[in-house]
């Protein structure tokens, strides 16, 4: 078995912080300890920031909340419960955990600067209330807080505490890397690149941006907890203080978004750099801000991310590149490996009611943005197992009209029914449960990701595994990551992306991203598929050959295909019934030969162009 090199990496950096603190003097592994504890709340930031996508402002008032409400929970003197150590942690973080969701349940259909403010004025209000509370803080004397002896271990002096901290440090970095890896950290990722995409993938978003501020919450309250016993006497609020949001917030962004052991060494650089140049009197806010601004112009993936892409060219340089493999060649690819995958799939995708003859039915479907009608009454019915082809001038309503039968947009009235069942207010995230699944106009990859994470983003609906389970590694969730990873291997292969799947998605060419999304859809087990100009920006030989593994796939997997398509004699060829939109309304419905010669098309949108479909002349 290979062994793996991020493994290596952590527990290397782990020993040879053991191996520093045998020499190092008590006054520096204090400060080490304490970067340590601020690189553990700047791990909350990174899984809302660097995975979700969104700004918190309130890491710092958080923090401080869970130090003060864990001393005032442990001591025994001053007013204080005299809990157990640990019930005193587990309380004080359990209530930071609920103070980060209230604040993301206000969040939920909010986005960029509202959720700033709003996590700003949560951070004043903690500052105004809980940090003005005597009985918490003690004031300018602070109240005591002692070292606790666990498990027969003794923590009073800085060394048995650092070990302490470097292990509760090495047990949240293994929980958040497993979670990264798993099905509800791609998630969480699919949501902060792109909501519609994940919604379109069976990702309900507001979840996903609870869940981030719940680990954010987690990790301020662990950091919490460790720092009030760290300094004996909790730091003064004044550490904890909005200006100490900014410097929290600027340490996942300086150490990028890919390594969490980046942000335990930025944020114990930000303890370290001051204390060894005292002399320069170099403040803390001073070293955030220009490493802030370095990290913002290395951009979303920092300094590690900047670095890492760097060796990766110059690998690249020597590494020669595999032949070019056109969609023809894939087409005419080994049988019998092509059945193989297909079998895989096949087990892989939930059961495919074949009872139904209607795969959508649509009636009355009208919408208007202001006084302009996007949408006129719209009658659509797609039987179950054919490609359906929509075509239309642009501003004839194509988009618009896939936004509303995907759940993007709510019509203005109407009713939708996708095999039997009404789904016209369904969000788009329940109509995935029920077999839907879409790709966009623009590619929605994450260009920052790997193919194979890219595929696997898909798969997130199906992996039925609890995040505890992920987490912890449960049989059930290696069980079913296993599964998925089959599959996306399986749709690698049969849409010739398998030789790149450990490539970032941004670095394959135009074609080869529409397929990696194609590809993403399948993993989310569709019965009905809607593509919205899946060959736009490939040339027409490209757009043929793309055109034929739609097919092939739709006849392998059983799937039925509406597709919108500007390319008008790819859909004549191809599709089995074709419906053109002019001005949001239905201007024609019927199989291609009718569609080529109707006078109104013709007149609408075709031209005086003679389209026909293969075999056929008009």
């Amino acid at each position: 078995m290979p062994v793996n090199r991020g493994v290596l990496t952590y527990a290397g950096a782990a020993a040879l912080g053991v191996g520093w603190s045998l020499i190092a003097p008590n006054y520096w592994i204090f400060t080490v300890t304490s970067g340590i504890i601020l690189g553990i709340a700047g791990l909350g930031l990174l899984a809302i920031v660097g995975w979700g996508r969104e700004i918190s402002l309130m890491q710092a008032g958080l923090t401080g909340t869970a130090a003060y409400l864990t001393g005032y929970f442990y001591r025994s003197t001053e007013g204080g419960w005299g809990l157990p150590f640990v019930a005193a942690v587990g309380l004080a973080i359990l209530t930071v955990v609920a103070l980060s969701v209230i604040i993301s349940l206000a969040t939920a259909k909010l986005s960029g600067i509202y959720i700033i403010v709003l996590t700003l004025a949560f951070q004043f209000l903690i500052e105004r209330t809980v940090f003005v509370t005597r009985q918490l803080t003690g004031g300018i004397s602070a109240f005591k807080t002692p070292r606790p002896a666990l498990f027969g271990l003794n923590l009073e002096s800085d060394k048995a505490f650092f070990y302490f901290t470097l292990v509760v440090a090495a047990l949240l970095v293994a929980g958040m890397l497993r979670f990264r890896r798993s099905a509800f950290g791609r998630s969480l990722i699919f949501v902060g690149w792109d909501r519609k995409a994940a919604a379109a993938s069976g990702i309900a978003p507001w979840r996903y941006k609870i869940f981030a501020f719940a680990v954010a919450g987690f990790c301020a309250g662990v950091a919490g907890a460790l720092f009030a016993p760290l300094f004996r006497s909790p730091p003064l609020p004044l550490v904890f203080d909005s200006m100490n949001s900014l410097l929290y917030l600027s340490i996942p962004i300086v150490a990028g978004f890919e390594s969490l052991l980046a942000v335990l060494i930025v944020a114990v650089g930000y303890d370290v750099v001051p204390q060894g140049l005292e002399s320069l009197h170099i403040s803390p806010f001073i070293l955030a801000g220009l490493a802030l601004a370095f990290g913002t112009l290395a951009g979303p993936r920092g300094a590690t991310g900047a670095l890492k892409a760097m060796l990766v060219k110059g690998r690249k340089l020597f590494r020669q590149e595999p032949k070019e493999i056109v969609l023809d060649d894939v087409a005419d690819s080994d049988s019998e490996a092509r059945r193989a995958n297909l079998e895989v799939l096949e087990a892989y995708m939930p059961h495919r009611d074949k009872g139904s003859s209607h795969a959508l039915a649509c009636s009355g479907i009208s919408l208007a943005f202001g006084g302009l009608k996007a949408l006129d009454d719209v009658e659509l019915t797609v039987p179950s197992h054919q490609l359906v082809g929509l075509i239309g001038p642009n501003g004839a309503g194509k988009t618009t009209l896939l936004d509303v039968l995907n759940g993007l947009t709510n019509p203005d009235r109407g009713t939708i029914e996708s095999f039997g069942v009404d789904i016209t207010r369904q969000p788009a995230w329940g109509r995935a449960e029920l077999g839907m699944s879409r790709t966009f106009q623009a590619n929605r990859i994450v260009p920052d990701l790997t193919v194979g994470e890219n595929l696997l983003m898909g798969a997130s609906k199906l992996i039925k595994a609890s995040v505890i389970g992920s987490v912890v590694g449960s049989p059930k969730a290696r069980s079913e990551e296993a599964r998925a990873q089959q599959a996306a291997w399986a749709a690698a292969q049969l849409l010739d992306l398998d030789r790149w799947w450990g490539e970032l998605a941004g670095e394959l060419d135009f074609g080869a991203q529409r397929r990696v999304e194609i590809g993403r859809t399948l993993l989310s087990g569709p019965r009905l598929l809607l593509l919205d100009e899946p060959a736009a920006g490939l040339d027409s030989e490209e757009a043929d050959h793309l055109f034929d593994l739609i097919k092939r796939l739709k006849a392998d997997l059983g799937l039925t295909v509406v597709l919108i398509e500007h390319y008008v004699q790819a859909v004549l060829n191809h599709a089995d019934l074709i419906y053109v939109l002019d001005s949001g309304k239905v201007l024609a419905a019927g199989d291609p030969a009718a569609i080529a010669s109707d006078p109104q098309v013709r007149a609408a949108y075709l031209g005086s162009i003679d389209y026909a479909p293969m075999g056929e002349h008009v």
